[in-house]
């Protein structure tokens, strides 16, 4: 099968370490098809910071040149939009001035924190914090509309306080079915993104739960895309060979990626 990494963060990221064609000679080391490169996009962040901006018609420009240069390598233009309910429509507005392969929504911020750095968690269990992170990413993709993959649905998980971090269908199904309904009514792919799954202190990593697949699944999803959400050369397509097995354990066939907005499903 084709492998691409559709979730890719250059030099034109604030918090990327590796410029384009970097990120490319790796990913062909690594015996992938293609790429698509993502780099943030966050209005509206908390305390109005401002490094998660580019402008993606410079990027777009060195990719082109990059398409020529690298012609037997697929190379997507693509942006990780982050939305949240206050900023959805302004991010709505910004990314119909521009053209894109394929368009990840993720959620970064809520309520005016930012999980990262832990604030939000403060004073509240693991169902509350979860459970609003997921009420405020329904609210914001229904509104944002224009989007092709869900990014890194378990996100909340990778920088919280709990022993277990994971996030399970159980302790959320009416939120997780509704999420799902708006993703498959809409023709949306759900993002399996290893990042989230890798060590980062002493408190075990979350672990993708198979019943929130299984039960997509089950609802009738068919669009799921593995990425690496890579930063640096080193992390393209990490444990994707892990992943993919276990992406096909929970029943789906395909993995999917976006040329010019329209799906393209590649048999596993």
């Amino acid at each position: 099968m084709a492998v691409l990494d559709i979730h890719i963060h250059s030099t034109f990221s604030p918090d990327g370490r590796m410029t384009m064609e970097e990120a490319i000679n790796a990913a062909i080391s690594n015996g992938l098809e293609g790429i698509a490169f993502t780099d943030h996009l966050d209005i509206m962040a908390p305390d109005d910071d401002e490094r998660f901006m580019f402008n993606p018609a410079e990027a777009r420009v060195e990719i082109e040149q990059l398409k020529r240069r690298y012609h037997d390598f697929k190379i997507f233009s693509g942006i990780e939009a982050g939305v949240h309910p206050l900023s959805a429509q302004t991010v709505k507005e910004f990314l119909s001035r521009y053209e894109f392969d394929v368009i990840i929504a993720s959620i970064h911020y809520l309520d005016g924190v930012d999980p990262y750095i832990g604030d939000f968690y403060r004073g509240k269990t693991m169902k509350e914090s979860y459970g609003r992170y997921f009420e405020a990413m329904h609210e914001s993709i229904t509104v944002l509309e224009d989007f092709d993959i869900l990014g890194h649905y378990d996100y909340i998980g990778r920088y919280s306080p709990y022993l277990d971090r994971s996030v399970k269908y159980r302790d959320f199904p009416d939120i997780f079915d509704s999420i799902f309904k708006y993703l498959i009514e809409k023709g949306k792919s759900l993002e399996i993104n290893t990042n989230t799954y890798r060590r980062r202190d002493d408190i075990a990593p979350p672990q993708p739960d198979p019943n929130v697949l299984k039960r997509y699944r089950e609802m009738g999803g068919e669009l799921v895309s593995l990425t690496s959400d890579a930063h640096t050369t080193s992390r393209i397509a990490e444990n994707f060979d892990y992943y993919i097995q276990f992406i096909k354990r929970c029943g789906f066939g395909y993995l999917t990626y976006f040329d010019k907005r329209v799906a393209v499903k590649e048999k596993i």
